[in-house]
């Protein structure tokens, strides 16, 4: 007995709305996918054969991260930084590791109100962190992943795909690295931030801008202020809103924070910190 047209229809995968897509120029894309998945229901539908259908689109979790196939992992802890921040921790199995080299970013999936949507977020775990690794997120009260993100807690299982893209580097390769980041851009630079300073031969001057809305949003303090007590680390805050009282920068030099500078962003400010510079310097942008 022949399929009926409808039921054919009704396997047809949809194609994605361009606020489905991530946007950060990830290979394969959810547009690339869909693609694939439309010629493998071409050719199932012209061999009347559904089980072409069957291939698994999303795995169980390991610690084994796939571009094309979605791998579930489970969360660990939910901290939340500011009011609009969060921190994510999600397990490994046996102490394993995601694997994932400097400045790579994996996507999650999500469903809201019955459509899929997909985003990219880099991990702020060190890259050789074991059993675990944390994802920092700001939720957007408009954001479609924002909305399934909100509902999460620990214990649920959440499904990412990837690695994708990556930061070229080798130990000593530059003097100087320059990061400026703003918000959630922070994240990329922190496992960079911390593979210079765990390694005692990569020589590498660091200097972190850091641009943030006040002195209460600055994300991960305590982290930051231990990677400023490395010599070879420099900190700077930009804020948009100067509401910081003098007792706060005298707490944190007291607790080895090198050098903290706040004030209102100017166009000067870059030509001002180039001033610092006296190596071959490699400047990395993360705005978000």
């Amino acid at each position: 007995m022949s399929e009926s047209e409808d039921d054919w229809l009704a396997l047809k995968p949809s194609e994605p709305l361009p606020s489905q897509c991530c946007g950060s120029g990830c290979k394969p894309c959810i547009s690339d996918l869909y693609q694939k998945e439309l010629a493998q229901w071409e050719k199932a539908r012209a061999k009347k054969d559904k089980s072409l259908l069957s291939k698994q689109k999303e795995q169980s979790c390991n610690s084994e991260l796939n571009p094309d196939t979605f791998t579930a992992f489970s969360i660990n802890s939910v901290e939340q930084l500011t009011q609009d921040t969060y921190l994510y921790r999600f397990e490994l199995p046996e102490n394993s590791s995601l694997g994932l080299s400097l400045g790579q970013h994996v996507v999650l999936r999500g469903e809201v109100n019955g459509l899929e949507v997909q985003r990219a977020y880099t991990p702020i775990s060190p890259v050789n962190a074991e059993g675990y690794f944390d994802v920092l997120i700001k939720c957007y009260a408009s954001g479609l992943m924002s909305q399934y993100i909100k509902s999460w807690k620990k214990g649920e299982t959440i499904f990412w795909r990837g690695p994708f893209g990556g930061f070229p580097y080798r130990p000593n390769q530059y003097g100087e690295l320059l990061m400026l980041a703003s918000g959630t851009g922070l994240a990329p630079m922190l496992p960079i931030l911390q593979y210079v300073t765990e390694n005692e031969d990569d020589e590498t001057f660091i200097t972190l801008v850091g641009c943030f809305r006040t002195f209460e949003n600055i994300y991960l303090k305590p982290l930051l202020q231990d990677l400023s007590r490395y010599w070879n680390v420099r900190m700077f805050y930009i804020l948009s809103q100067l509401t910081v009282q003098g007792s706060c920068y005298n707490t944190l030099s007291q607790r080895g924070e090198r050098r903290l500078v706040a004030e209102i962003l100017t166009e000067n400010f870059i030509e001002d910190l180039q001033s610092f510079f006296h190596f071959s310097m490699q400047v990395i942008i993360s705005i978000l």
